[in-house]
């Protein structure tokens, strides 16, 4: 499983702890054996902020917003952008990832 709708993540192999990354060591177990994976990009919207005076490397892209969303697998919450910043989504709402751009997942609300 690896394309746009899945996240990278790193597993511990001495416990099985999922972590966004990047790390060296497994913040759960202190083991240095972590394999990359890629996990189901579905969850929730935990929290999000619209970005308007970007940093130096990111201002044509500016505005945008940045997400922080719990995914389904295990707890695990991991850093986004919203597909359409213009829209005003709810804490809470359903959201799935739709594209991996520049290192990062593009999330948008899922419909009902």
């Amino acid at each position: 499983m690896s394309d746009a709708t899945t996240i990278p993540a790193l597993r511990c192999t001495a416990c099985g702890t999922l972590d966004p990354g990047p790390r060296e060591i497994c913040a759960a177990c202190l083991s240095s054996g972590l394999e990359p994976v890629h996990v189901e990009g579905e969850g929730s919207l935990v929290a999000w902020t619209m970005i308007r005076r970007a940093p130096k490397n990111f201002r044509d892209e500016a505005p945008y917003a940045v997400c922080v969303v719990e995914l389904d697998t295990a707890g695990l919450r991991v850093t986004g952008r919203l597909l359409d910043p213009a829209k005003d989504l709810p804490i809470g709402i359903r959201v799935h990832a739709i594209e991996r751009r520049n290192g990062y997942s593009i999330f948008e609300g899922k419909s009902a």
